[in-house]
């Protein structure tokens, strides 16, 4: 067991936006989740020593070869499964209080397995909820997979990170392509799975039942920054249910969370304050409101963001282009072979 300890993490509002985890490194680090990137913008996303994604930025960084691994022999059931007992102690919770507790649940998941997944980092665990359909389908009981749009709460403050993915960029679950191209320009944040799911298990049967019933339980996804994609970690069957019921699910995300200071100087403060008193003393009954949110834009220089650490690897990436070249070959998928490599469009 690692040591570990979250807290809610709240806005400048003080409106719930997730749960802050910070997870200690484990000393067997050949366990968790590991991006390693080295020569000629490869990259790799590792679990137990084997790659689960090699990606390689384009040459104008305008976006990301990624080639999945459909051969990984430690690719399933990263978590325990969920249990009927689970679902139900967490139904019997107010519905305001279901996102919070389903955070709680995958941080205890995540950092109570035998074999940790999470990197010695502080992550944030938050919420990605369909949003309202547009005026066009407001009206429809079925919304078409492709209008599908999920994103993450609203938030005040200096938090520069806002989750957003489409149903457009889901992929297919039951034959998972070997290789994507992320647009860094246009769209970007694909969702990615691990495996391909068997069409015809019980288990599937099983979460389209609890999706009829209300009661189907988040996917956890996992924000790469370096693939620019959501990696899914739990519930590719969960999902596969809500798409062939059309009924939209619902998402937790995983990201490291990091946090900067980042202060005005004083010239520039003493120009805001000299403005603002002016401003009172042109028109001292005016409204306040927009006074106080521009002294706490000023003030408040806490910033988060997101990020994925990484593990440089020494050479020239020959290792790694060994590696995705066998692997497009064994599978006959190396039609964009030479594309991937020259790092081309």
């Amino acid at each position: 067991m690692t040591q570990h300890w979250w807290k809610d993490f709240h806005d400048r509002d003080d409106r719930w936006q997730g749960l802050a985890l910070h997870a200690a490194a484990s000393p067997s680090a050949a366990t968790t989740l590991e991006m390693r990137s080295g020569h000629h913008g490869r990259m790799a996303l590792y679990l137990q020593d084997e790659p689960l994604f090699w990606a390689t930025t384009l040459l104008d960084h305008s976006g990301v070869w990624l080639v999945f691994n459909a051969d990984h022999k430690h690719q399933h059931n990263l978590l325990p499964p969920i249990t009927s007992q689970d679902i139900e102690h967490l139904c019997r919770k107010a519905p305001h209080d279901r996102e919070r507790e389903w955070c709680r649940y995958f941080a205890r998941r995540l950092t109570d397995t035998g074999h940790p997944l999470l990197p010695g980092q502080r992550c944030l665990l938050r919420p990605m909820l369909p949003a309202k359909p547009t005026a066009a389908h407001a009206n429809s009981p079925l919304q078409a997979i492709t209008d599908w749009r999920f994103q993450s709460p609203d938030s005040r403050g200096n938090l520069a990170f806002n989750w957003r993915l489409y149903g457009e960029d889901f992929p297919d679950l039951r034959q998972p392509e070997y290789v994507t191209f992320v647009d860094w320009w246009f769209g970007g944040d694909q969702l990615l799975p691990r495996y391909a799911i068997e069409p015809d298990s019980g288990r599937l049967k099983w979460w389209r039942k609890k999706c009829r019933e209300g009661t189907l339980p988040p996917i956890l996804v996992w924000h790469v920054a370096g693939l620019a994609s959501f990696v899914i970690l739990d519930g590719h069957y969960r999902l596969q249910a809500a798409i062939e019921e059309q009924i939209a699910p619902q998402f937790v995300v995983l990201s490291e969370l990091s946090e900067r200071v980042i202060a005005p100087t004083a010239a520039h403060e003493a120009k805001i304050t000299q403005a603002l008193e002016a401003q009172l003393r042109k028109n001292p009954h005016g409204k306040i409101d927009g006074i106080n949110q521009t002294l706490i834009d000023l003030y408040d220089t806490r910033y988060h963001y997101v990020s994925t650490h990484s593990r440089a690897v020494l050479g020239n990436g020959d290792a790694w282009a060994r590696q995705v070249s066998t692997y497009l070959r064994h599978h006959q998928a190396d039609a964009l072979l030479e594309k991937i490599l020259a790092r081309l469009e």
